[in-house]
């Protein structure tokens, strides 16, 4: 038994367009997604920054130093198309300069 093909809208799309609202709802969750991931990596290269100001091995110690360097330049990189509230901002700083200085610590030049 033959297939009904799909009619495309008057459009010639597939779905219809999606509105102004829709677009704006879409880049607002997106932003509230990358507020999420920005957190979670700034927590992780703290973390690698951590077990680095820590390790004995100096192969385990460069791996971290690396992680963490990586770390803090995606975040820095994304922070000025990210839009935050002030608290997460604040907080955003915090860990920053936190990381910031112990990637000195570590040999990091900035």
């Amino acid at each position: 038994m033959p297939r009904e093909k799909k009619q495309a809208s008057k459009s010639g799309y597939a779905f219809p367009k999606p509105t102004l609202d829709e677009l704006l709802a879409s880049q607002r969750q997106a932003n509230r997604v990358t507020v999420e991931f920005l957190k979670v990596d700034v927590g992780i290269a703290l973390t690698f920054s951590g077990i680095a100001l820590t390790a004995a091995n100096n192969a385990k110690k460069l791996r971290n130093v690396k992680a963490a360097r990586r770390g803090y330049d995606t975040v820095v990189g994304f922070l000025p198309r990210t839009e935050m509230s002030e608290s997460d901002a604040e907080d955003m700083r915090r860990n920053l300069r936190r990381l910031k200085s112990e990637l000195r610590q570590l040999g990091e030049k900035f």
